[in-house]
């Protein structure tokens, strides 16, 4: 597999407006929006920044080769964006499991103990709303507690690099999929559950044996998050659409800042993934968006 090496990236948004850094406080003022076919509920900045890393030779990672994006900045909304909160030393993602292995884990910082089981197929999630859709905020069997787990950025660009793009058969010890993304300040309008994001889409990370092994020697750390996650869970069972705004603007400080990001790898893994324009991401824009996979 290519060479990876740390990221960087840009900032996205969803409805009502997350929270930014100053670092990515732009002056909207000289903002020309970029054509409408890169609006993929990203923000204002967000596609300016995905569209200069497009048509660039650095991309978000300030490295990794020329990219043939410039050439054709029509077809810019056929990339995927990984989106996930991360700082310099790693990258967050999310797992759900039941309390013996939750404990386990946040009591020695690793995984590990009687009932783990790493040969397994195991999903890592970088979007909160994601895990808080497939554990119904906490509250399914065998997923009852939601742990935040932190990786390094070379151990995460080590995995995508040994992963495979693909619902169904996709790869054999790494899988990458993208499903419709979910919207954390939001719910569906009869469900408890968070709001589907038609127009982008999250990327679910499935490891097993020797890939599920390294994931779990290389986690940085673990926090429980299930209070958290069963908080938005009521704020989303809130009706009154504004009684649930105010109610997730006040968990704000503690909810994640995701953002795009993306690893520094070669070319070959970045376009096998559909991170950047090619074969795959061609495949992904014909996919039916609103579509999701739920054998995650």
């Amino acid at each position: 597999h290519a060479s990876c090496t740390v990221p960087s990236a840009a900032t996205t948004a969803t409805s009502p407006p997350r929270r930014f850094s100053p670092y990515w406080q732009i002056d909207m003022a000289s903002f020309n929006p970029p054509t409408p076919t890169l609006q993929r509920e990203l923000s204002d900045e967000g596609r300016r920044l995905l569209q200069e890393a497009l048509q660039t030779d650095v991309g978000f990672g300030g490295g990794g080769g020329s990219s043939a994006a410039a050439a054709d900045p029509h077809r810019d909304h056929d990339v995927q964006v990984f989106e996930g909160e991360w700082d310099e030393e790693g990258v967050y993602v999310y797992q759900a499991f039941n309390d013996e292995i939750a404990d386990w884990a946040v009591q020695h910082q690793r995984f590990g103990g009687p009932r783990f089981k790493p040969e397994r197929m195991t999903w890592i999630k970088p979007s909160f709303a994601w895990v808080l859709y497939r554990s119904g905020y906490a509250s399914k069997h065998n997923q009852e507690r939601v742990l935040k787990i932190k990786v390094s950025h070379g151990a995460m660009a080590h995995i995508l690099s040994t992963c495979s793009t693909g619902h169904g058969g996709g790869g054999t010890v790494g899988r990458v999929q993208w499903d419709p993304s979910r919207d954390l300040m939001a719910a569906e309008p009869k469900k408890r559950e968070p709001r589907k994001m038609l127009r982008a889409r999250a990327i679910q990370i499935g490891m097993k044996g020797e890939l599920s092994r390294f994931y779990v020697e290389n986690t940085l750390s673990i926090e429980d998050v299930t209070a958290l996650s069963r908080a938005v869970g009521e704020a989303h069972g809130i009706k009154n659409a504004t009684a649930m705004n105010e109610t997730m603007a006040a968990l704000g400080p503690e909810l994640p800042d995701e953002r795009a990001y993306m690893p520094r790898c070669s070319e070959e893994v970045l376009v096998g993934l559909g991170m950047k324009r090619g074969a795959t991401s061609e495949s992904l824009s014909r996919i039916g968006k609103g579509k999701a996979h739920d054998s995650r």
